[in-house]
């Protein structure tokens, strides 16, 4: 099953290294942050970088929560295993999974799905994450690229910002 660790806003990164590298493989499968691609319009065009799609948040495959959770408390971080008060570990709901395997590809990166849009600017056809779930969307920038769904996530309706690209767009290194 897939867990939750919230850690600090920004040591996302950190944290799955010192995972990886201080708890055994034999407690869990893996240990990832989910990254989205979004982009900076400059001069020649749009350079493509990469942001946490659930800031805060990493994401470990464990059959053993609580083996891990007392693994957890070696790791010099602050980590918290998303848990209510009876020491009952969150773990991401089947409908939840469904959505995170969808949107993201093998390295755990959501890339920048190409979409088509009318003369009004509205979002017609799509392709990747935002052509599965295109009826989800709540919010479009165009001119910032980028499309906000609205999804169920950790028991409450969640704001998850996705990346997009016209056939136009030119992209730099």
């Amino acid at each position: 099953m897939w867990y939750v660790i919230q850690t600090q806003t920004g040591g996302e990164e950190k944290l799955v290294e010192l995972i990886e590298k201080m708890i055994p493989k034999e407690h869990y499968e893996e240990c990832f942050c989910m990254n989205r691609e979004c982009v900076k319009k400059t001069e020649n065009g749009y350079q493509i970088l990469k942001r946490p799609l659930f800031p805060a948040y990493i994401f470990v495959v464990t059959d053993h929560p609580e083996r891990l959770f007392i693994e957890l408390k070696r790791v010099p971080k602050l980590t918290k295993l998303l848990s209510d008060q009876e020491d009952t570990f969150y773990n991401v709901s089947e409908e939840e999974e469904i959505f995170l395997k969808n949107v993201q590809n093998e390295e755990h990166v959501v890339r920048r799905s190409l979409v088509q849009v009318d003369q009004e600017g509205t979002i017609v056809k799509a392709e990747g994450a935002v052509g599965v779930y295109l009826k989800n969307i709540v919010r479009q920038r165009l001119r910032k690229r980028y499309v906000c769904v609205e999804q169920e996530f950790l028991g409450e309706k969640r704001k998850i910002y996705l990346g997009i690209k016209l056939e136009s767009d030119k992209e730099v290194e």
